[in-house]
């Protein structure tokens, strides 16, 4: 991680950061922009990065600040903090691509205002800044050439809006629509039946359904068009890096991911990872108009085979399986073997990763029978996990498919096993906290035990500066503190800090466990464990 730090004036004395959205909220490598901070930058603002390769210049008043993306940079998401010395704004989503990239200008609300854009390869910028703003883009495309048109708003930037997409033809009549792809943000890929000059429309409704029955828009209704002819990665197989394979001891291991999507190249069906991919890898390439986040596993990542054989192909422990459900009522299935009381747990990824699939997922025995079935997770969690506990030895069977049916080329899912393991997860509540010297800041921390842990959890804070204490809180097995604690820091008069720290629990055990605390993103559906803190100076009396 580095943290840019670029002191200058800015509009407001004496207050914190509060930013609430980047306007835009990307740019390609190697590029320059500037940027609106929605809200307020505050006194005398830096600014903290997740990531190498961006410079962030801030105007001497107002709102606004240069970023520049090195030609070097990684591209994908990462995340920007405002700070100064008063505190610090929430974490804002920025993003890094390949594309070239434009902003979008009105009007272009009607398709004969369409905004007219240069390359199809592009992606737009842009704001639906009030209730019943449309946006139109136009782009010229050859019969056969495939345009791929995502957007990226709800689910990657937190905009609180229900995004359409509509691909209209020459002759103005809606020829594709597409409103919930991946969640609320909509996707269509539309091949050309003849040359000619097409319009991509954008409109909206509210995330958050009420009686309105008109396109919403507002200040925070920001969007990323990708518009290209080019390659675009929908899914790898496998969904999944996997560092080790089997065997005494696991070995590291390099990882072919075979590229699934539209208008890939033969270069870009196949990228190879190696042994030590870093964690998240993030799939990549010059000609992508767009890039993947893959999760890095302590064990093998295989795929389905495509000519079924004649025995079940077998889950290993620990192991995750990518398949595709590829046409309407198919029922993927695997053996798996476990011994009497051996206790394991599944997990499903699909629906978040991009996939239509709503995977139903059942346990069952060598001749059937069903023993466990498990549909949704909870509450707009489409993707199952289940805990089981064979009652005998013997071989089980695994089974997923769609809960409604059906099925196609794009209905991939990720089947983990597991050896079920006790463990546990600390959350808190916010992911900026700021202490004064003249009062104690007490941070609760909730404890959530998993699959049986007993063991007693200390929890510390790390990273804290020079004169900032916080002495160590231990979770009991039983008791209130079994389930939540209260860290107290303290500081002396004097002390000025904003930066980094982390809240970890430890666990002694064999092997011993060690898991840092993360504080939720509610508005992104993301998760942080980069902590902020700001030791404040006592205001004069």
């Amino acid at each position: 991680m580095t943290t840019a730090l670029l002191l200058v004036a800015a509009a407001l004395v004496g207050a914190p950061p509060n930013v609430a959205a980047l306007v835009p909220s990307g740019c390609q490598i190697g590029q320059s922009v500037e940027v609106a901070a929605q809200g307020s930058v505050g006194d005398k603002p830096q600014a903290w990065v997740s990531r190498e390769g961006l410079k962030i210049e801030f105007a001497e008043s107002g709102n606004k600040f240069k970023v520049t993306v090195a030609e070097n940079a990684a591209p994908g998401l990462c995340w920007i903090r405002v700070f100064n010395a008063e505190g610090a704004s929430p974490l804002r989503p920025f993003v890094i691509g390949t594309l070239a990239e434009v902003a979008e200008k009105e009007p272009n609300n009607a398709a004969k205002e369409a905004q007219k854009l240069e390359s199809s390869q592009v992606v737009v910028n842009g704001v639906l800044d009030k209730g019943g703003d449309v946006d139109t883009f136009a782009v010229s495309l050859k019969a056969g050439q495939t345009l791929v048109s995502s957007l990226m708003a709800k689910g990657t930037l937190g905009s609180p809006m229900d995004g359409v997409l509509q691909v209209l033809g020459p002759r103005g009549f809606v020829m594709e629509h597409n409103d919930d792809d991946h969640g609320f943000d909509p996707q269509i890929v539309f091949t050309a039946p003849a040359d000619g000059d097409y319009a991509v429309r954008v409109f909206a409704f509210p995330d958050q359904a009420n009686s309105s029955i008109a396109f919403a828009g507002g200040a925070n209704y920001i969007y990323r068009l990708t518009l290209t002819t080019g390659a675009f990665v929908d899914y790898t197989e496998p969904m999944s890096v996997g560092r080790l394979v089997a065997g005494e001891p696991p070995a590291p291991q390099a990882q072919r991911l075979r590229l699934r999507g539209w208008n890939l190249l033969p270069e870009l069906t196949e990228l190879s990872t190696d042994a030590a991919a870093s964690d998240p890898f993030v799939v990549r390439h010059p000609l992508l108009g767009n890039t993947l986040t893959l999760p890095v596993e302590l064990h093998s990542s295989v795929v389905e085979l495509t000519e079924r054989p004649a025995e079940l192909q077998e889950i290993a422990l620990p192991s995750s399986m990518t398949g595709v459900i590829g046409k309407p009522d198919e029922v993927d299935v695997f053996r798996l073997k476990l011994a009497a009381k051996q206790a394991i747990v599944l997990r499903t990824d699909a629906r978040l990763a991009g996939s239509p699939l709503d995977p139903l997922l059942r346990i069952l025995k060598a001749d059937g029978s069903q023993l466990q079935e498990v549909d949704d997770g909870s509450k707009g969690d489409f993707d199952p996990d289940a805990n089981f506990t064979a009652p005998e030895e013997g071989e089980y069977r695994i089974s997923i498919t769609d809960r409604f049916g059906l099925g196609g080329p794009r209905f991939f899912y990720r089947l983990t096993a597991l050896t079920s393991q006790p463990d546990f997860e600390l959350k808190v509540a916010a992911d900026s906290f700021v202490l004064n010297p003249e009062k104690p800041l007490e941070i609760p921390v909730t404890v959530d035990r998993q699959r049986g842990l007993t063991s007693e959890i200390e929890v510390v804070a790390t990273g804290l500066p020079e004169k900032v204490t916080a002495d160590p809180i231990v979770s009991l097995k039983e008791g209130d503190s079994a389930k939540s604690v209260k860290l107290m820091l303290k500081t002396e008069a004097g002390v000025t800090f904003s930066g980094p720290i982390h809240i970890v629990g430890r666990v002694k055990s064999e092997p011993p466990i060690e898991k840092p605390a993360s504080a939720t993103l509610t508005a992104f559906n993301a998760t942080t464990r980069e902590l902020w803190l700001t030791v404040t100076t006592p205001a004069a009396k």
